[in-house]
């Protein structure tokens, strides 16, 4: 007579029931360091943004712009951030955007496109010295940022909520008045939205 092997009803319903255990306690983990890597990469994102900017406006001897953009062609005028941003040639000086691709730097043109954030529960927000909220920023072809043709400075925050919109942790990109850009996380210099 041949012996049939395999898993009986038990050992399956002990399994699955293992198996719901170990989901329960990784899906929430998961989530959460899928969420902080989405913190880490905007950040490095719109520092990154600001470092070229900055270094296109002393390359290209003329005022280089970088503002908040849904569109990917021109400055929304909205202080969220999170939509994306631009950062373009700005020769006549107006702010604008444009969709032109760089050929020439006496027009306006185009130099850098963010896409919006991926993560609905993600916020990124500036303000500037005065503590007023940050639409744009131009450098000048000295890499001064200016905002409306006056020197300031500037700290973007960029803030990942839960789903209960707790907040669950945040960094900072901090603009100098020099020019200089760096990332913190000291909540002192931090003002994130109370939810997303």
């Amino acid at each position: 007579m041949k012996k049939y092997s395999g898993f009986t009803l038990i050992e399956l319903i002990i399994t699955m029931a293992l198996v719901g255990v170990l989901l329960t306690i990784g899906v929430p983990s998961l989530k959460r360091f899928m969420q902080g890597s989405q913190l880490i990469s905007t950040t490095n994102e719109l520092l990154s943004a600001l470092h070229i900017t900055r270094s296109e406006a002393v390359k290209l001897n003329s005022k280089v712009t970088i503002c908040s953009s849904s569109d990917g062609k021109s400055c929304s005028g909205s202080t969220d951030w999170s939509n994306g941003w631009i950062v373009f040639v700005d020769a006549n000086d107006d702010q604008a955007g444009t969709e032109e691709e760089c050929a020439t730097i006496d027009t306006d043109c185009l130099l850098r496109v963010q896409e919006a954030v991926s993560d609905d529960q993600l916020t990124v927000t500036g303000v500037d010295s005065n503590k007023s909220a940050i639409k744009s920023f131009t450098f000048s072809a000295r890499g001064l940022p200016t905002i409306s043709k006056v020197s300031r400075s500037g700290t973007f925050s960029v803030c990942s909520f839960d789903e209960s919109d707790n907040l669950i942790n945040s960094r900072a990109v901090v603009l100098s008045l020099s020019g200089r850009v760096r990332v913190s996380e000291n909540a002192a210099v931090i003002t994130c939205p109370s939810s997303p």
